[in-house]
């Protein structure tokens, strides 16, 4: 009975060892993804990203907030600002309820963020760019499906 209490807990402590690592690891790591495969060019392909838990989130989240604008009576006039002229924008928005970020693409000067709508089997790509004064503010948006 012991030693497999001694067994579970040598086990239990390596794991932890493990977990702990890990985390170290992703916080000393300045990439947003850890992993990542796939790609999000094709919306019925599989791309998944695992992502840094201490990742800035900031574009994300300006991203999120964007797509629950591209929801409202607003998203015409959004997409005008930001120069896209995709018509299926704005319904394929309405319908699909959920957005999970499948793939980040960070550079110097831009960043993309692509969201997989599941309801139409579509990705919506954000581009950021970067502005000297304010950091990086949203520059396009564009559908795949």
């Amino acid at each position: 009975m012991k030693s497999a209490a001694l067994r579970f807990l040598i086990v239990f402590v390596i794991l932890l060892a493990l977990i702990g690592c890990a985390l170290i690891w992703a916080a000393r790591s300045h990439r947003p993804m850890l992993y990542q495969h796939g790609t999000p060019e094709v919306p019925q392909g599989h791309a998944f990203a695992i992502m840094n838990p201490f990742r800035n989130r900031r574009s994300e989240e300006v991203a999120e907030k964007l797509i629950v604008d591209l929801r409202t009576s607003r998203c015409e006039q959004i997409l005008l600002d930001l120069h896209s002229e995709d018509s299926r924008t704005c319904s394929i928005m309405k319908e699909n309820n959920r957005a999970r970020l499948i793939w980040r693409e960070d550079g110097s000067t831009s960043r993309v963020l692509v969201y997989h709508l599941p309801e139409s089997e579509s990705n919506l790509w954000i581009t950021f760019g970067r502005d000297p004064e304010i950091g990086f503010t949203v520059t396009g948006v564009s559908l795949v499906r």
